[in-house]
């Protein structure tokens, strides 16, 4: 009974607006984001304007919406419906959903006049929500007075009289999300080269990394696929490139050519193992030679991403969900060093041209007594572990007096080994 008495109070309203045409002192308007993902959620509110006005005894509208792109899940209260009757609900508000093409709302705030809607902005009247679909494209959601049997109209209702407010609808974008971004990382980094003969080595890592900004940040990947080209005038590959991962990928296929490399990595045909890249993260390790050269200056090559290597090319993309995602490129440069090395004779620390038990003693004395440290570093490191510990005197005391292995060159005669710290020679 209480129904059909705010139905008819509410008609009997819209019936006398034929008093009070042309007033347009209330707005009713829809607000919300007005971009949205496809096969996304979201809400929209609904406003009235009563600030012109005078106080409001209740209203009707009706949305409709373009159900091609989106349709609508649900209605509720807004906070203003909420608690319009002296901080409780109307005496009558019917909410009436039609999915595939809007809903229509009817209020009568109070039945003996106990209550009314003030003038004021922003009085937030429902909260719709909708479900985008798959296809991308511009959809209205306008106020209508198409919908119901028989259709509800758009009206206020002040004074006992219906008022047709101005509307304002918008115009909704629907489109897919951007995919996310992942970040290739070649190496900064610095190497030296002997500067009479123009070689050397390095060895070098390459990373992934998401950026944050990416929708569903952090992304599970399952693969990668990677190009990177260099120099073949100074670079050469001389292992490489190797997978560095938490667990052995059931896939890897490496190639190498004169100026790069390429690899492509299934982690798991089960999927069983998956990455994320929330930091950088180093996947590929590769050792360069380094050659060409000789009496060169100090100078610098670049490691450069590439999607035009290999028969076929291969393609730098990181695999989302089944889907190659092209990879942004940040690309590496290696500054390189000639290095003038000095003649020593390895063991001989103590620099008198003679391997015995004396450079034993010379090493202990400088780790362990305060003695003098030798002018070449590299001769004293004995085993060429590339440290200077008790091991190496104990090396020198087994190969002198156990017949333990002798050192490795340049031993017995004077040699450089590329690269080495050795101050001051003892080499005549």
């Amino acid at each position: 009974m209480k129904r059909f008495l705010g139905v008819a109070v509410l008609a009997a309203a819209v019936a006398a607006g034929s008093t009070a045409q042309g007033q347009t002192t209330y707005s009713l308007s829809v607000s919300g984001a007005t971009t949205h993902d496809i096969n996304s959620n979201f809400d929209m509110s609904v406003l009235i304007d009563t600030s012109a006005g005078i106080n409001l005894a209740g209203w009707s509208y009706g949305l409709c919406h373009d159900a091609a792109l989106f349709d609508i899940t649900g209605v509720a209260n807004g906070a203003t419906t909420l608690t319009v009757k002296n901080g409780a609900l109307p005496d009558f508000n019917n909410i009436n959903m039609i999915p595939g093409s809007g809903f229509t709302v009817g209020v009568v705030i109070c039945f003996t006049g106990c209550a009314s809607l003030a003038p004021g902005s922003g009085h937030e009247l429902n909260v719709a929500s909708y479900h985008a679909g798959a296809a991308e494209g511009l959809g209205d959601l306008n106020f209508c007075d198409t919908l119901g049997i028989p259709p509800v109209s758009t009206v206020v209702v002040e004074g006992g009289l219906s008022v047709t407010p101005s509307t304002q609808g918008l115009v909704l974008e629907f489109s897919a999300p951007p995919p996310a971004s992942f970040d290739y990382i070649a190496p900064d980094m610095s190497a030296n080269f002997d500067a009479a003969s123009g070689l050397g080595a390095l060895s070098a890592q390459f990373s992934i990394l998401e950026d944050a900004a990416s929708p569903g940040f952090p992304n599970t990947s399952q693969g990668f696929s990677m190009g990177l080209s260099h120099d073949s005038a100074i670079l050469s590959i001389t292992a490489g490139p190797v997978p560095i991962l938490p667990f052995s990928p059931d896939f890897i296929g490496p190639g190498v050519s004169a100026n790069g490399w390429t690899i492509g990595v299934v982690y798991s045909f089960a999927g069983q193992n998956t990455l994320n890249f929330t930091v950088a993260t180093p996947v590929i390790s590769v050792d360069y030679g380094i050659s060409g050269l000789a009496g060169s200056p100090d100078t610098s090559t670049p490691l450069t991403w590439s999607n035009s290597l290999g028969n076929p090319a291969v393609s730098n993309v990181v695999v989302v969900g089944g889907l190659s995602l092209d990879a942004n490129f940040d690309d590496g440069l290696i500054q390189l060093f000639g290095i003038t090395d000095t003649p020593f004779v390895r063991a001989d620390c103590n620099s008198d041209l003679r391997i015995d038990i004396a450079d034993g003693i010379w090493i202990l004395n400088d780790l362990f007594q305060g003695g003098a440290s030798g002018v070449c570093a590299e001769a004293c490191d004995a085993d060429d572990s590339g440290s200077l510990d008790m091991i190496d005197a104990i090396y020198i005391f087994q190969y002198r007096l156990l017949n333990g292995p002798a050192p490795v060159a340049p031993f017995p005669a004077c040699g450089i080994d590329a690269g080495a710290v050795c101050d001051t020679s003892s080499c005549q």
